[in-house]
């Protein structure tokens, strides 16, 4: 094979991989959405840095652990509609978070942590970040939050 005619196949397969990463998922019936379990920790940092885990199932119960920093301390339990998962979900597959690394830290100190995962058709997909990096990442970490509600608790 030449090199251009592999250039060419490594060209359509990252366009391929590309374009599966940000399709939606392909669920749309509602009650499928009922094994998926989402959920988001962050940790403390040097300082003041909310450390809570907020959990979101399929069904569209929230509960939430704040354990420092934040305004309600211990665990909670809210209800989202259905079609917020539905779109929980899609979030993760527009960031394409499974085809993120496992791992992400910067050479830095003092920072608060992330660790982001979601369970779906009996597979686990976890990434953990320290630091800025991946935008996309920190980006669904905060929608997350954003579909969660956790600003009531963390925030008060």
């Amino acid at each position: 094979m030449s090199s251009a005619g592999f250039a060419a196949g490594i060209a359509v397969g990252v366009a391929f991989v590309m374009a599966f990463s940000i399709m939606p998922f392909p669920y749309g019936d509602r009650g499928q959405y009922e094994d998926v379990t989402i959920t988001l920790e962050r940790t403390v940092c040097f300082g003041f840095c909310p450390d809570y885990i907020v959990t979101v199932h399929g069904n569209g119960t929230v509960v939430y652990e704040g354990r420092a920093f934040v305004a309600v301390e211990g665990t909670q339990t809210a209800q989202i509609p259905e079609q917020d998962v539905q779109e929980l979900v899609s979030e993760f597959y527009r960031a394409g978070f499974f085809s993120l690394a496992d791992r992400y830290e910067q050479a830095v100190t003092d920072l608060p942590s992330q660790t982001t995962s979601i369970t779906i058709d009996g597979m686990t997909k976890s990434v953990y970040r320290y630091g800025s990096e991946p935008q996309r990442l920190a980006m669904l970490e905060d929608r997350i939050d954003e579909i969660a509600q956790t600003e009531k608790w963390v925030k008060g």
